[in-house]
């Protein structure tokens, strides 16, 4: 990132105390701060350690931050519409707006099941906020809730009988006095398939994930090595672009964009074409 001549050098306590010292120093707003760090500074603390920390700072073009801004609001006003708390940002990269959110375990039921919610916001979001800003995409990547907390490993080697206490006779048979499974219907393996009607499992879910990044890194290199185009044709959802946008950067002057309309669109890898 290189630091043009019109920066301002800042420094605070912390990061978020020395960009505002910095929006104070260029008059803008605090979002409209662009800055990096002064590594020098930390280094000339020695082993003592810095006590502030010390910025380069400037101020970004407000139409570039027009897009996020307007996406981080109108994804906040949906949480709100929702009755839930969260925290939302949104910043702008490479001409698509990231827009972060985290509602916790709510987050849950914003993805939806396999991703359905999450796609439906999304694409609330681009033919509304999108509409104002043209050329511009649009991607939510929701904070993944804590998972549950595991159950406690049962036991199986401790004796049965015994340990029970004192049979009850009034109560009835102990289990293992009468039928134990032709009482209560069929076997569970005599039920039929009990996966293969339900969707994939979460494993092949995951390889399913590892196999679409391996696609993206083949043609991110055969685009490199060619120049010409290639496309995914399988249509995808935001969470699979999000994979093979992520892996296409892995490679040097190679680009990935989104074609097509709705939800479901495709990914086309490019070459950058070098700046004149």
């Amino acid at each position: 990132m290189s630091i043009p001549e019109s920066h301002v050098v800042a420094e605070g306590r912390s990061l978020k105390l020395a960009v505002e010292a910095a929006a104070a120093q260029l008059g803008v707003p605090v979002n409209l701060v662009q800055h990096k760090l002064d590594m020098a500074h930390f280094k000339s603390a020695g082993t003592t350690g810095a006590e502030t920390v010390k910025i380069f700072a400037w101020a970004k073009d407000p139409g570039d931050v027009a897009a996020s801004m307007d996406a981080e609001a109108w994804m906040s006003g949906l949480i709100k519409c929702m009755g839930r708390e969260g925290t939302v940002r949104a910043e702008k990269r490479e001409g698509t707006v990231l827009t972060y959110v985290d509602v916790g375990e709510a987050g849950r039921h914003l993805v939806g099941r396999q991703g359905a919610t999450l796609r439906a916001v999304q694409y609330l979001l681009e033919t509304t906020v999108g509409a104002k800003h043209p050329g511009v995409q649009f991607r939510i990547d929701v904070a993944r809730p804590p998972e549950d907390a595991p159950r406690e490993e049962r036991s199986f080697d401790r004796p049965r009988g015994d340990d029970r206490g004192p049979r009850t006779d009034d109560r009835g048979p102990r289990r293992d006095d009468g039928p134990r499974r032709d009482d209560r219907g069929p076997r569970r393996d005599d039920r039929g398939p009990r996966r293969d009607d339900r969707g994939p499992r979460r494993e092949d879910r995951g390889g399913g994930e590892q196999r679409l990044k391996e696609l993206a890194l083949k043609l991110a290199n055969m685009v490199a090595e060619t120049g010409t185009a290639e496309t995914i044709r399988r249509e995808l959802n935001s969470y699979e672009r999000r994979l093979v946008h992520t892996e296409v950067a892995t490679v040097p002057g190679i680009g990935s964009r989104s074609l097509g309309e709705g939800p479901e669109k495709r990914v086309e890898i490019y070459k950058i074409a070098p700046a004149e």
